[in-house]
């Protein structure tokens, strides 16, 4: 009796049918397949016989003829195989609570019992090695032996809203199936936890549609259906799926209702889910309200919001945003520690801050009032080069728009103050940096002077001074700005303790030498340099590599390079030397022996206080003579010669000045005294040709040499060329022979499957189609199959032919097998097809 309970044999009054597996009334012939009737207890019995070829109308009688041994082992082997699948069906018992819909545990069983018995090994390779599996969804939906227990697993893991991606494909391959399990398919995907994430294709929605419409009228599951088709479709909804709607509304089940408001767009209903013990639930709540815009929610917000209350509702919040929204977040933003100023950034920027109305500008203002000096430096700057960032319009802003960017200036420039020295560079190398230069008035100018003379962060800000001008035109501000960079560098160098910019200074004025808008600067310092003679060392040290731009001032304002010369060579800090080449530089040959001469007076003058500049100085103007003694211009030869004769002249004089007299500590920078160089050059003036001609040989050797590298290059280049279009060629002609050989092959096949025929006279019997829908429906077919392989023709084209694999094949040959043994006709003309000759 336990048996008999256990197979899953009767279930109330009725029992299975051991020939189609239904349920039908004890002790009457089945009305389905009308296998006649059958005692429970030898139920087991009579689906081994079935299973061995009995025909089911002759089933009854055959399992009633069989001995109670017979009986007793039949029923113990299926008995067995259907423990197995019992404890499967357990293992869905434990997930069908989880799922809305019931019966999935009774299909499981119905589609066990179909199966029943089967061979022991198959059994143990397709569920073995069993053990009692865990009840984990993920592990059951890709693990679990059973087909249907895996799919009631990804069901109710996609229900959860914590499924993989392989779990949520699994779930929309069964959409697309028939019953109820489509029907649970299309409630797992359309769940508010899943629907927004989904990207359905045109099929799926339609399928939706007709699932949805088909199980409005269920209890249990119409209203939820009603929200699915909702989120799929476009248009208005029609009346019967408004009534589910609103049914499922007004129901018991606060899921259900969450899912209708959704659908109807109830703000009250849904903010009520604002309550609710689930963290998911009240996100996807504020998400939804924030979207919509819902006063409710702002109020609440404001009331009682925290940083993830504005997180959230920074996610949907449409822009621009609604009413009191703005409101409800700086208020929160005020309470909250850190001010959520990230959040708020990243929110700001959706809009430029000119295209505020008035009142919310002032509302910002106010905020920045409260919150922005304690924020860190660099995202005040950032808030503050939002509200300062020119609009679209080229109207001039109104004045209490300014007053309320003059708000986020002020209290940036308490956040920079109040700031560490990295914070501090961070903010001067920031590019918003530019509005807050732009905007700087008497007191933020003062900040700035102090700023740069700090050792730390001064060199930042002097950078950001020169690369203002270029800046400005980035960021779309007036052109009036190139005028205030200059009055902002003039401010930051007035003062006291000027000798602190002059390296920093220098440094980055040489990195930043070359955009836009640096000759504003360049007039600043030129003026600055005229109208303060005393400045005019630091001035030079601090703006060296502007010195060539300055010096082009001077030229403009005195075009005799030795007049500058004269004038500016003691004026220098740096001494003689940076003068040597703007008077060499070009010098005509009529006007160099002056110059020469000149520059030959100011090394003597200073060759006893500075020895190294002057041999360094006389040494460049040396240099300078051997250029112009070689030269092929007749009319200077005799005068280049004079002026050698007076160098060399002196030379011996000033020579041993330099040797005599130490080098100051200035000069450390000057490593030599170069006396060498101007006994080189004055050597060189009598070589300098003969080299230069056997250069020139030399060269013409070089560059045969490389035309001779070349030409080979190129003849081993076009012989790998060749070599690799052999090989192509080659390879190119055995892919045609094994084209050739493979289409022979199947054309081979080919013939065999459709043109031979046996050689005896047919029979109705051999196209008769026994598997309709199959690759081998008739027995000509499949006998024709296996005499095309008895005589050696290619397995895999025969397959390929009439459209199996091995795997259908051996399914195939099985199924043929099996009518074979029921039916003792088909095997003798089988066996009469193979033995006759075909052609």
């Amino acid at each position: 009796m336990s048996a008999l309970l256990d197979s899953g044999v009767q279930r109330g009054a009725e029992v299975r049918c051991p020939g189609c597996t239904r349920f039908i009334p004890t002790a009457v012939a089945c009305p389905h397949c009308f296998c006649g009737p059958v005692p429970p207890e030898r139920y087991g019995a009579a689906r081994e016989l079935l299973k061995s070829g009995v025909d089911r109308f002759a089933l009854a009688g055959r399992t009633a003829a069989l001995e109670p041994a017979q009986v007793e082992v039949l029923a113990a082997r299926y008995a067995r195989q259907w423990g197995v699948a019992l404890r499967l069906i357990e293992d869905a018992r434990r997930i069908e609570p989880r799922l809305l819909q019931r019966g999935f545990v009774g299909d499981m069983e119905d589609a066990w019992a179909a199966r029943l018995p089967m061979d022991e090994a198959v059994l143990a390779e397709s569920i073995a090695p069993f053990s009692p599996l865990p009840d984990s969804l993920a592990y059951l939906s890709s693990k679990a032996p059973d087909a249907n227990l895996r799919d009631m697993a990804a069901l109710a893991w996609v229900h959860q809203g914590t499924f993989s991606q392989d779990a949520r494909a699994t779930v929309r391959y069964l959409l697309l199936q028939d019953g109820r399990v489509a029907v649970e398919a299309m409630l797992a995907l359309m769940h508010w936890r899943n629907a927004s994430s989904l990207r359905l294709t045109s099929e799926e929605r339609e399928r939706i549609r007709l699932l949805a419409l088909g199980v409005l009228d269920m209890p249990d599951i119409g209203a939820r259906a009603a929200v699915a088709w909702t989120r799929v479709s476009r248009e208005a909804p029609p009346d019967a799926v408004l009534t589910a709607l609103h049914r499922g509304l007004y129901g018991t089940d606060p899921e259900v209702r969450f899912e209708c408001a959704l659908c109807l767009r109830d703000e009250v209903e849904v903010a009520q889910a604002l309550d609710s013990p689930d963290a998911a639930t009240v996100t996807f709540a504020r998400r939804t309200l924030s979207e919509w815009g819902s006063p409710r929610l702002f109020l609440r917000l404001m009331r009682e919001g925290d940083e993830r209350f504005v997180q959230e509702v920074l996610q949907d919040l449409p822009f621009p945003p609604p009413e009191g929204a703005l409101e409800a977040l700086l208020t929160v933003s005020v309470r909250t520690v850190g001010s959520l100023a990230d959040d708020l950034l990243r929110f700001a920027k959706r809009r430029p801050f000119h295209d505020w109305g008035l009142e919310d500008q002032q509302r910002w203002a106010r905020w920045a009032r409260s919150v922005l000096r304690a924020l860190p430096a660099e995202t005040a700057l950032h808030f503050f080069g939002w509200a300062a960032a020119p609009g679209e319009s080229t109207e001039p802003p109104e004045e209490e728009e300014m007053e309320a960017v003059w708000c986020f200036l002020e209290e940036t420039v308490h956040a920079i103050e109040r700031g560490a020295e990295k914070d501090r560079v961070a903010c001067f190398k920031d590019f918003l940096f530019v509005y807050f230069l732009h905007h700087a008035g008497v007191d933020e100018q003062r900040r700035l002077n102090d700023w740069a003379r700090d050792p730390h962060s001064g060199e930042a800000l002097l950078e950001a001074l020169m690369i203002f001008p270029s800046w400005r035109e980035q960021a779309r501000l007036p052109a009036t700005g190139l005028e205030h960079a200059a009055r902002l560098l003039m401010a930051v160098w007035e003062g006291p303790d000027q000798h602190l910019l002059v390296e920093p200074m220098s440094r980055v004025t040489r990195q930043w030498s070359a955009y836009s808008g640096r000759e504003v600067l360049v007039d600043a310092v030129w003026r600055r340099f005229q109208s303060h003679p005393s400045e005019r060392s630091l001035l030079l040290r601090a703006f060296a590599s502007w010195r060539d731009r300055l010096w082009e001032k001077q030229r403009e304002a005195e075009p005799d390079a030795l007049v500058r010369f004269q004038a500016w060579w003691r004026l220098d800090p740096v001494g003689l030397y940076p003068h040597v080449e703007p008077l060499l530089a070009d010098a005509p040959l009529d006007v160099l022996p002056a110059r020469l001469r000149s520059l030959w007076a100011a090394a003597e003058e200073i060759a006893g206080t500075r020895p190294r500049t002057a041999s360094l100085s006389v040494s460049k103007g040396a240099w300078a003579l051997l250029r112009a003694v070689e030269s092929d211009d007749p009319r200077h030869v005799q005068q280049m010669e004079a002026e050698l004769a007076y160098f060399e002249s002196r030379l011996p004089a000033f020579e041993q000045r330099v040797r005599a007299t130490p080098s100051p500590p200035e000069e450390s920078n000057i490593h030599r005294d170069f006396l060498d160089d101007t006994h080189d050059a004055l050597r060189m003036m009598r070589e300098r040709r003969d080299r230069r001609r056997e250069r020139e040989a030399y060269e013409r050797e070089r560059e045969v040499e490389r035309q001779v590298a070349e030409s080979r290059r190129r003849d081993q280049e076009r012989q790998i060329e060749q070599a690799r279009r052999a090989a192509e060629a080659l390879e190119a002609a055995r892919l045609v022979e094994h084209g050739q050989q493979q289409a022979w092959a199947l054309s081979d096949a080919l013939r065999l499957m459709t043109d031979v025929q046996p050689q005896v006279p047919s029979r109705p019997m051999d196209r008769e189609v026994l598997f309709p829908g199959t690759a081998l429906p008739t027995l000509l077919h499949y006998a024709r199959m296996l005499k095309a392989l008895q005589g050696g023709a290619d397995v895999m084209k025969l397959f390929e032919v009439v459209g199996l694999t091995p795997v259908t094949w051996a399914t195939q040959a099985n199924a043929w097998g099996q009518a074979m043994v029921g039916r003792t006709e088909l095997a003798l003309r089988f066996a009469e097809l193979l033995q006759a000759p075909w052609a």
